[in-house]
């Protein structure tokens, strides 16, 4: 019985599929995906302020970071708002900020591509809670979600969780809804309730394995070119 110069060559082939296996380290990414849910504890609202959202950490930048957040003075009413009672959740997709002072991270994302929150333009805690007034002026109808993790544990930091509402359902009257920690707190007296980070497992298909199935392709290759000369 002889093989046939191809069943030969395909035999060589698996062989070195499978030497690379054994001498390949399984490949890992270096970016990692976390979701974030943050609450914000609002005392004379209806509703506690909620940001669920996601992001992308690769240990020095985050990246890819958005999320949703409610109203907190109305219902949420994603299909048919009708923006006296309720409002659709505010679509937060602008990642424009990012600090880091130690192993602490902080990252801001907007609802419009703009860092202009409140009056005067910014949008940090100590900026004011003002944007326009009810007598002609100019609002951008922007919000912001800023948050902060330790980079060595991962861990979010509850205290220094800061957010403004300045669009139509988070307006009273000239004053913007907001929430911060001490010593001002946000505008109705709200503050950061909770902070959970939480890795996305995720679920790769290792080099080995797609080597491996490439390899029984490549013997089945061979038995079907299998050629027997008497």
């Amino acid at each position: 019985m002889k093989l046939s110069e191809n069943s030969n060559l395909g035999i060589r082939i698996g062989f070195l599929f499978v030497l690379t296996v054994a001498i390949s380290p399984v490949a890992h990414g270096s970016v990692a995906t976390y979701d974030i849910n943050a609450v914000i504890y609002e005392p004379a609202a209806a509703y506690n302020t909620f940001f669920n959202g996601s992001f992308d950490w690769d240990g020095a930048t985050v990246s890819n970071l958005h999320g949703t957040m409610n109203s907190s003075m109305y219902d949420t009413n994603d299909i048919n708002p009708d923006y006296y009672n309720s409002f659709p959740l505010m679509q937060l997709n602008y990642q424009l900020g990012q600090s880091i002072d130690g192993n602490l991270v902080t990252a801001s994302v907007f609802l419009e591509n703009s860092t202009d929150v409140f009056q005067g333009g910014g949008y940090k805690t100590g900026d004011g809670i003002y944007y326009g007034y009810q007598d002609g002026f100019t609002r951008n109808w922007n919000a912001y979600f800023s948050f902060t993790f330790d980079m060595s544990s991962m861990q979010g930091i509850v205290d220094n969780l800061v957010y403004a509402d300045c669009t139509k359902g988070g307006m009273m009257g000239p004053l913007c809804m907001t929430g911060h920690n001490l010593p001002e707190r946000g505008t109705m007296g709200a503050s950061p309730l909770s902070l959970n980070i939480t890795e996305v497992a995720a679920v790769p298909v290792p080099t080995a394995v797609w080597l491996f199935g490439s390899v029984l392709m490549g013997l089945i290759g061979i038995n079907r070119k299998r050629v027997v000369t008497v």
